[in-house]
């Protein structure tokens, strides 16, 4: 490709260096922030962006925390989030980057590589082919060799990470392209814009509207392509219009108000309706597979099966569908509206709806009140429930707040989330630890006048965290730690799976108690005031204080100890090793 010769359009004409032609070009596509590592090997990035008032930087110590920023923003606007990672530091970004994969995130990854006169050597931080490495985790992954290219291949990468659904691209630029100068011309971005908004095949929509009438027990799948393509208004007329009950499958966000009368939960083979269930139609996800960590499949095991979405690998990958549809999301559900009321009169369609709601809305219903009753168990005791928890905190924010949620089991149901009421991003699918405090930072950017408040798990928090940068940058944020001093997850896995360890009582991998972690203290050492919670009593007040602060500009954090969920909860055994007593002399 670089025996090319650069592409000739209109545009910007700017002279200067590599980094240079690629912040203008950066610029011109509407980029206002950078989030970054520590600069080692990228710090010519920065001479260009600091002559660049436009282009606001915003320093993780961590190089994954700064891409959970990038991811955060993204989230929050739908804009490209930009991150600048030095090369040693890539693995480290690997792990939020993994996550951003996962929720489509429209991400540009940017580092330095080598002089051209010394490559392939082989030195100490240029061991592996870094775009080879990066590849699996990009939707493009490329290294820039030629100067007067590189606003060709960066208004490229940006086109391929903004095209839906998204996704993260890689970037490199060999170093020597700093060392000189060139005149180029900027594209406008407009020239590298997708149009996404692919219309689904009408006869295959009529198909399918005529499926959804005809069922006896239908049920709706949703997941992140209804958010991304601004479909939720349309899932929840589509839904009411024929009384069909709605199941959340993977994503990042609430794809369908979770307090809704029609919404079962979060999809699971668990769930009794699966079984029941003649045809499930699944909108925008990947489809629930018995392989999954989280959101288990397999589908409804005697339903047909309608699965749209915009990605084609997606559709009849492994299980069999009746039909497939390639389509955005918001036209699909909007043509299948259509198509419903083609096919059948309003007394008809409201017959339907009516014999559906009467079947599933108290059922449903009658399931959220059975589950409010289990929480209530422990409600006043001390360690703290997460249903507690969780629910003094939807109690105590604004109806618009948005949440950033590591992955927590069991604490979404508890916040009342979706279309006109609370956001939440998370618990998040990529299941890599250490995300929400840093994502939260680039929500609040994005949305500064808005509550946000990051929830995190104990051993999420000690993974990575971005309380340094929350202080730097006066980001008022709520941090809440569910800490019960347990990865509790993988624990009631484990334990639940019925193995050696739950025999024995002996849970060697996920304790984390001994020595009993105060954050409070951990917090207060990067200036943000922070309180310990035990007491259920004090809770409300702890929340309120946290959410004073974030009022005035400041973060806060509250480590709330809570109590472990699962089989034999109170466990505390962990291997008693001290590496001390191992000595044979004192030194």
């Amino acid at each position: 490709e670089d025996d090319q010769t650069a592409v000739d359009c209109e545009g910007k004409e700017v002279v200067g260096n590599g980094g240079d032609l690629l912040m203008e070009t950066l610029v011109a596509a509407g980029v206002n922030y950078v989030f970054h590592g520590s600069g080692g090997g990228s710090n010519r990035f920065f001479d260009a962006i600091v002559v660049r008032p436009e282009l606001k930087n915003f320093l993780g110590t961590n190089e994954g925390q700064s891409v959970a920023m990038a991811d955060g923003y993204h989230l929050a606007t739908g804009e490209l989030g930009l991150a600048i990672i030095p090369k040693p530091g890539l693995f480290n970004a690997a792990s939020n980057i993994h996550n951003a994969l996962a929720h489509r995130s429209s991400l540009f990854v940017l580092t330095a590589r080598e002089n051209n006169k010394w490559s392939e050597r082989r030195g100490n931080i240029e061991v592996i082919d870094w775009e080879k490495s990066m590849d699996p985790m990009m939707k493009w992954s490329y290294r820039m060799h030629q100067l007067d290219r590189v606003p060709e291949f960066a208004s490229r990468a940006i086109k391929v990470a903004n095209t839906p659904l998204g996704g993260p691209v890689f970037l490199q630029m060999d170093e020597d392209l700093y060392e000189s100068e060139t005149t180029a011309v900027i594209p406008p971005q407009d020239h590298f814009r997708v149009n996404a908004n692919v219309r689904p095949d009408p006869d295959r929509i009529i198909e399918a509207a005529r499926m959804l009438i005809e069922a006896e027990a239908p049920l709706i799948g949703v997941g992140l392509e209804i958010t991304k393509a601004g479909a939720q208004q349309e899932i929840i007329e589509l839904a009411e219009l024929l009384g069909v009950p709605v199941t959340q499958n993977l994503s990042v966000h609430v794809d369908f108000p979770n307090q809704h009368p029609l919404f079962l939960g979060a999809y699971n083979r668990f769930l009794g309706y699966t079984r029941e269930a003649d045809l499930f139609m699944l909108i925008g996800a990947q489809m629930p597979d018995i392989g999954h960590y989280i959101v288990t499949g397999p589908p409804p095991v005697n339903a047909k099966t309608v699965h749209i979405s915009m990605e084609p690998e997606l559709l009849a990958n492994f299980y069999p569908t009746e039909l497939s549809i390639m389509a955005n999301a918001k036209a699909a559900v909007s043509d299948l509206i259509e198509a419903v009321k083609s096919l059948a009169t309003k007394e008809r369609i409201a017959s339907i709806k009516a014999a559906r709601e009467e079947k599933m809305l108290a059922r449903i219903q009658d399931a959220r009140e059975r589950s409010i009753l289990r929480g209530r168990t422990g409600w006043d005791e001390a360690p703290i429930t997460f249903a507690r928890l969780s629910t003094e905190l939807d109690n105590a924010l604004e109806d618009d707040a948005i949440v950033v949620s590591e992955p927590l089991f069991g604490v979404p149901q508890w916040f009342d989330l979706g279309l006109g009421k609370k956001t939440m991003y998370g618990p998040q699918p990529g299941e890599i630890l250490g995300w929400a405090t840093a994502s939260a930072l680039g929500v609040k950017l994005a949305k500064p006048d808005k509550q946000v408040v990051a929830i995190s798990g104990d051993g999420a928090l000690m993974f990575q965290n971005n309380l340094w940068a929350l202080s730097r940058y006066d980001a008022p944020i709520l941090t809440v730690i569910y800490n019960n001093r347990c990865y509790n997850l993988n624990r009631a896995a484990a334990f639940g799976g019925g193995g050696r360890q739950a025999k024995l009582g002996k849970d060697i991998v996920t304790y984390l108690g001994n020595p009993d972690v105060n954050f409070a203290d951990y917090a207060r050492a990067f200036k943000i005031d922070a309180e310990v919670v035990e007491d259920p009593a004090e809770l409300a007040g702890a929340i309120q204080r946290g959410l004073n602060a974030t009022k005035e500009g400041k973060p806060y954090l509250l480590d709330v100890v809570v109590k472990k969920w699962g089989p034999q909860p109170e466990d505390t055994y962990h291997p008693d090793w001290s590496i001390a007593e191992m000595r044979t002399r004192k030194i």
